[in-house]
Order: C-alpha cells, then sequence, then structure tokens
C-alpha cells in the first residue's frame, strides 16, 4: 500500500470513528461515505489498472486530490477538531520574507530621522476554535477565532528593526455548512455571521481600530470558490470620546475599506489562486490582493502576493500601497 493511500485510510479511521462519536444522528449512510471518502476511489482507480509501484503511486496521489479541495478541506477539519491538541487554521498561515512596498508610508512613520525600509517581513497567523462542537448537528456551529498580521522592518537595522503594525483580529462566528444546495451548476457551500473586531493595539495618533457585523456566503463548481463578504460597522459610542475632543480614531475608514469584498479561489493541483476586492464605490477607493501558492517540500508551501490601493493594514488604511511580496505559507485557503 502506498503512503498516500496510508495517509488516506488513517484519515477515514478518524474521520468515521469522530462522525459516530459526534456526528449528527439524522445524517445518512450516504452522507457518512461523502464526508470520510478519501480512500475508495483511490482503491478502485488502482485495482481497475495494475501498474508497477511507481505508477500505482502517482495514481493514487492523482485520485486522492480529484475530490474538489474544498470538501476535502472540510472534511479534515471536522475530524481535526475533536483534537485537543491542534488548531485548525482559518484564513491561511504565511511568512513573506521578502516583501517589498513601492509607495511605503513616511506620514506614519515614528522613527525620524532614520528613513522607514520599503523592503519588510509580512506574515499571517490565524486559527479558529469550536466553541459548539457538534451541539447542533455536524453542518453547524459557534466558532472563535483569531487573525493576527504583523509588517516588520525587520531589514531596517538603523531602528533596531521595529514591528511596524500589527493588526489583531478576534472573532465571534455561526457557520453553517451546506449539504445540496445548489443554484443552477453552482453549490451554496457555507453561510457565516460573525461578530469581528480589529485594532492595531496602539494608543494616541497611531490608534486604529473598528467593530464589524459580518455576513459571509461562498459557492463552489468544480475547483472554483466565489463567494462574497459584507459588513456593517458598528458606531462608536459618543460617551465613550466624550473626554476625547479627536473622537473616533478612524471615522472615514469605510471611505477606504468599504462595507464588503468579494473574493474567489482556484484550486487545482496543489496549486491556490486567489483573488480578495474590496471599496467603497461611490469614493472610488479600495485594495485588491492577488495570490498565488504551490507545493515545495512537505507541509511548506510557496506563496506570492501582491497588493494594490487602500486598506492593506489599519494604520495605513488611508494610503495606498503598491506591495508585491515573496514567502512561503503553511497552511493554504484550500
Amino acid at each position: 500500500m502506498s503512503i498516500t493511500l496510508m495517509l488516506a485510510a488513517a484519515f477515514n479511521a478518524q474521520c468515521i470513528e469522530q462522525q459516530l462519536q459526534h456526528g449528527d444522528d439524522s445524517q445518512t449512510l450516504a452522507q457518512l461515505r461523502q464526508r470520510c471518502a478519501v480512500i475508495e476511489p483511490a482503491r478502485e482507480a488502482t485495482a481497475a489498472t495494475p501498474t508497477d509501484s511507481a505508477a500505482t503511486a502517482t495514481t493514487d496521489i492523482e485520485v486522492a486530490t480529484a475530490q474538489p479541495e474544498i470538501e476535502r478541506r472540510f472534511a479534515q477539519e471536522k475530524a481535526f477538531e475533536a483534537n485537543r491538541y491542534g488548531l485548525s487554521s482559518h484564513m491561511n498561515n504565511y511568512v513573506l520574507l521578502a516583501s517589498y512596498n513601492a509607495n511605503a508610508n513616511e506620514e506614519t512613520w515614528e522613527y525620524s530621522p532614520e528613513g522607514i525600509s520599503p523592503w519588510e517581513v509580512k506574515f499571517q497567523f490565524s486559527f479558529k476554535v469550536p466553541v459548539t462542537p457538534n451541539w447542533f448537528g455536524n453542518d453547524n456551529g459557534l466558532y472563535l477565532a483569531y487573525t493576527n498580521q504583523s509588517w516588520w522592518q525587520a531589514y531596517n537595522k538603523d531602528v533596531s528593526a521595529p514591528f511596524r503594525d500589527t493588526n489583531h483580529m478576534p472573532e465571534l462566528m455561526w457557520l453553517h455548512f451546506f449539504d445540496d444546495v445548489h443554484v443552477g451548476d453552482w453549490r451554496l457551500l457555507i453561510t457565516n455571521f460573525s461578530l469581528n473586531h480589529q485594532s492595531n493595539g496602539r494608543s494616541g495618533e497611531q490608534s486604529r481600530s473598528w467593530n464589524r457585523l459580518i455576513a459571509t456566503t461562498a459557492f463552489q463548481n468544480d475547483h472554483w470558490v466565489v463567494g462574497a463578504r459584507a459588513w456593517y460597522r458598528l458606531p462608536e459610542d459618543d460617551k465613550e470620546f466624550a473626554t476625547d475632543p479627536k473622537g473616533d480614531d478612524n471615522p472615514d475608514i469605510t471611505d477606504f475599506m468599504g462595507h464588503g469584498e468579494l473574493f474567489g479561489i482556484y484550486a487545482r493541483d496543489d496549486h491556490n489562486f486567489s483573488l480578495r476586492a474590496r471599496g467603497n464605490i461611490t469614493q472610488h477607493k479600495g485594495g485588491v490582493e492577488l495570490g498565488w501558492s504551490f507545493p515545495l517540500k512537505g507541509k511548506l508551501r510557496g506563496y506570492v502576493q501582491s497588493y494594490y490601493g487602500y486598506g492593506e493594514n489599519l494604520l495605513d488604511y488611508n494610503h495606498k500601497a503598491e506591495r508585491l511580496s515573496v514567502g512561503v505559507e503553511l497552511t493554504p485557503i484550500l
């Protein structure tokens, strides 16, 4: 048996065990097979076409990855959630070791007369944990999530390599996964409602934060996933700033960040291509992020990311970034 088949068999056993212990009692045998079916197609394919060991291993990999990536991720995450020693990724996790911004923001730079470096290290760490595991069935759940994004002047030795900005984003989410809801050729995957706080944890002139209610939906067609996210910014309490003449730290943030975003992912042959576009149409402001990740070795993946526009981080939400970054991805989007 190939390594791929052994890993798939281990996943199947763990998945079935978790479904029997914690799964929705109303799910059918067909639904259980769909959630945990990774190895059966591979066995059938390899049994139908006898080949040498090298060709068989290749066939195992091709068949195991033929299942749509979003379905494989969902099934693996549900089986993984019962592991008390593991954290499930929320967004992708990456370290961009070479991140170049051709339009760095000097106005928020606090270490003059030494200048800001256009070269940085940008990284993201994002995870989620279930709060209500299987209390409302296997397709619903309340989750806590946390995402950290940092922009680190690692190569600016003149100012002792400070962290230029770090954005913290805790959120409380209700997720609902759909099994068989279609709109034409597109399958409805999830709806997600969340209470979201984002802040850079700073005070004074460089303080940035906002609170949002966010609704997300996503559809899948073969290897494509497309979706939309809309948000409502919760107004700041006037009493909170009664003694502060400045008031809201960033009252015009929706002028640049808008009220939602569109996203798309194409995942095939272990390559992920992603797009996020957000902004305010009436203000003609916004930002676009493009990403490409690909396998390197083991769990490490190469990752290329480009960002153009406003709102890449909170400190510079009203300053246009022109960034190209290269690094490694630890957990992909799909």
